[in-house]
Order: structure tokens, then C-alpha cells, then sequence
């Protein structure tokens, strides 16, 4: 059954990034799947839901620079900060039909970005190059082949060990403290970081992303397709913005823009300019904020 593909773009000698992915490439009946996912699944399932909390477990030390990567197609992801040197990771998974333990296996890979965990569905490869899951849960669930199961991903991660989130069907929540990326298709995304940047993209769900400082190079994305998107940034910020949006409105605690295509795109310059910041949707509104140094929002 054709699943879910992430291919990265980042040399194989290259330092590890928050940004290594290039694009997601789901075969049409992935994308069937997640599309039909709320009307035909019930169809599909008729035995009870099973639980596995402790489905798989694993733990190893890891230190900065070294990045985080998990990988899932099916299921959520959420991300915590550990209190000693370990990355701690727990997946709980949930079924109605099919064997998990048959069609659905765990794996860690080691390389010189750091450690990447995922769940493959029949089979697979797990890399911080490139994820792919020969099956899905989603095209399992809808058409009765192989299992329907879900996985729920915890990750506990050091301090300045940066993440890398990817699902395809799920939400992603991250409180970390160096730069985060979070991909998913069909999920909301939510980042709290004290120290950025976020790079965060889904295509149904809203996205908020908080950083309480500015770290390593690269750019400030919250990108959604239906759903509304918000970054908060530190008072003080050297940045060059972009916000848009086709069916929403536009909001920024920060002076100064230049708004154009009737209300519809901001740019602004922010201190001395530099660093990109991009915040943009379709169906929803876009809106940019200070945040405090504690954490907390300061007031435009």
C-alpha cells in the first residue's frame, strides 16, 4: 500500500539543521485517505478501539548541536523537555482492526545530525535524509487493509537539542529550547521555544509559534492553507516581515508595514531588518506579536 515520503534536502556532510526536509510526497490514495479520513472511517472500523500506552520506549543521551528528528504518518506528536541529558521517547498506539504488532514497527537511526525515531507502516526507511513509510494507518483505516493503528508520539529532549516534527495525520506540540521545525498536513502546530527560530507549516489546522529570543540564522515561518497563524516574537527584533492572507484579516503588535492588495499582505522592517520572517495563509487570519522575555505577551 503506497505511504507517505519525506525527502530531505540537506548534504549528507552538512551540520545538523532544523530545516532538513525538501517536500512531502504522498501517493493519491494517501491523500485520498486523509481527505475521506472523517466520513468514511467509521464506515470501515467495527470493533472497539484497542490501546497499547506502552507500545514502544526507548532512551539515549543526546547533546547540542545534535537534532531531534520523529517521524510519524499516522498520529501525533508531542514534544517536552527532559530534566537530565536523555532523549526519553514513548508511543502509545490505538487500533480497531489488524495486528500493530504485525503490520507496525519502530525505528531509531544515528548519524552525525543526531538521532531520528519513527513508526513505519509496513516496512520502510528512517533517516534524517529521508522518511518513508511503505503503508499508512490512514489508507489501512478506509480501505480495511492492514491496520487502522494511530500512533502518539512523547519526546523528552534536552536543553539546546534542537527538534525536527514531521506527521501527516496529527497534531504537533513542541515546548523546547532551541530552534524547532513542524510539519504536518492534516493538524494544528504549536511551538513554544526560548530560543528560535520555528519553522512551521501544516495545510489544515492553525499554527502558533512562540519564541522568547533569536538564535541561529534562518528564517521565521507559521504557514497554514485553512487555518489561522500567529507567531510571537521578543520586543526587540531585527527582522524583514511578511504576512498574507486571501480570506482573513492581518494583525501586528509591531509599528510601522506597508499594507497592500487590500489589506491582504504586510511587509515591514523591524529594527535593522535582516532575518525573514514569514507568517501566511489562505482561510484564516495572520497576526504577529511581541512576546516577552518570561514568556509572557507584551502589549502592542
Amino acid at each position: 500500500m503506497p505511504g507517505a515520503t519525506m525527502v530531505s534536502n540537506r548534504p549528507e556532510t552538512a551540520p545538523a539543521r532544523t530545516t532538513g526536509w525538501k517536500a512531502v510526497r504522498l501517493s493519491a490514495t494517501g491523500l485520498l485517505a486523509v481527505g475521506a479520513l472523517s466520513t468514511a472511517g467509521c464506515h470501515a472500523r467495527s470493533s472497539s478501539e484497542q490501546v497499547d500506552p506502552a507500545a514502544f520506549a526507548w532512551n539515549a543521551p543526546v547533546s547540542a548541536p545534535a537534532t531531534v528528528f520523529v517521524r510519524n504518518t499516522n498520529g501525533s506528536v508531542e514534544v517536552k523537555p527532559s530534566s537530565d541529558g536523555n532523549v526519553r521517547v514513548t508511543a502509545a498506539v490505538r487500533w480497531k482492526r489488524g495486528d500493530p504488532k504485525r503490520d507496525l514497527t519502530f525505528k531509531t537511526d544515528h548519524d552525525a545530525n543526531g538521532v531520528t525515531i519513527c513508526a513505519l507502516w509496513g516496512g520502510g526507511t528512517c533517516a534524517s535524509s529521508g522518511y518513508h513509510s511503505s503503508g499508512n494507518g490512514l489508507s489501512g483505516s478506509i480501505l480495511g487493509h492492514s491496520t487502522d493503528a494511530s500512533v502518539a508520539f512523547t519526546v523528552y529532549v534536552p536543553l539546546g537539542v534542537k527538534v525536527d516534527a514531521f506527521t501527516v495525520n496529527g497534531s504537533i506540540g513542541i515546548a523546547a529550547a532551541a530552534p524547532v521545525t513542524a510539519r504536518t498536513m492534516n493538524g494544528t502546530i504549536k511551538v513554544a521555544t526560548s530560543v528560535g527560530p520555528v519553522d512551521a507549516q501544516t495545510v489544515n489546522g492553525n499554527v502558533d509559534v512562540r519564541m522568547t529570543t533569536l538564535g541561529a540564522d534562518g528564517p521565521v515561518r507559521a504557514h497554514s492553507v485553512n487555518g489561522s497563524v500567529s507567531a510571537y516574537l521578543p520586543e526587540k527584533v531585527d527582522a524583514s516581515v511578511e504576512m498574507t492572507t486571501v480570506l482573513g484579516g492581518i494583525t501586528s503588535d509591531f509599528g510601522g508595514g506597508v499594507l497592500k492588495d487590500g489589506e491582504k499582505n504586510l511587509t515591514a522592517t523591524l529594527g535593522t531588518g535582516g532575518r525573514k520572517i514569514e507568517i501566511g495563509t489562505v482561510t484564516g487570519s495572520a497576526a504577529l506579536h511581541k512576546l516577552k522575555a518570561d514568556g509572557t505577551v507584551a502589549a502592542p
